[in-house]
């Protein structure tokens, strides 16, 4: 596919997790599954950065469920929301410290259906049209069929930080976690 670089390698996961989330943007989402490869853009993800933060899943620690975001880099953790939507995630840090990049939103390129939507606009569309569900959670982002490829950078007057979208009781953090590329049908609506 044009515009798409090599795989990204473990030492780009393994790095701050909000420098992980704002270098995720532009790059391309790959899933080599049973329904052949499907590929789309990155243009909006989130940051959670682990037992510092009360809006992640290990914020309270090491669990059976929170186990892929304490490591190594470059995994999946898939968790399954409101008993309908499966979201992907990036972890990062290094190993033995929680981190991850939820993916929010991308502009689908190629392997989609023509009645796929034009954009996956939220994370449990993005992993709908991938057809990822929790059997995909700590999956090597590295080795495995799910990867992520390099591609040109978002330039910095294109990205946009805010708060991240529906936490709820956790809205107290208030930080710009949120990033996502200005203009792009891929983005999710708060």
């Amino acid at each position: 596919m044009k515009g798409i670089g090599r795989r990204l390698a473990r030492s780009f996961y393994a790095r701050p997790t909000a420098r992980v989330a704002r270098d995720l943007l532009g790059k391309v989402l790959v899933y080599d599954g049973p329904a052949g490869r499907r590929a789309a853009r990155i243009v909006e993800v989130e940051a959670y950065l682990g037992d510092r933060d009360p809006a992640s899943h290990a914020y309270r620690g090491l669990t059976p469920r929170t186990a892929p975001m304490f490591g190594p880099p470059g995994r999946s953790y898939v968790y399954f929301v409101y008993g309908m939507y499966h979201c992907l995630n990036v972890v990062t840090e290094s190993d033995g410290v929680a981190g991850a990049v939820l993916l929010r939103g991308a502009e689908p390129l190629t392997g989609f259906d023509e009645a796929a939507p034009r954009a996956l606009a939220g994370p449990g569309k993005l992993a709908r049209a991938f057809g990822l569900t929790t059997r995909h959670t700590n999956l090597d982002l590295v080795r495995s069929g799910l990867s992520i490829h390099d591609a040109p950078r978002v330039p910095p007057s294109r990205i946009v930080r805010s708060v991240r979208i529906g936490l709820g009781e956790h809205a107290t953090t208030n930080k710009p976690w949120r990033l996502y590329v200005r203009g792009s049908n891929g983005v999710s609506r708060p």
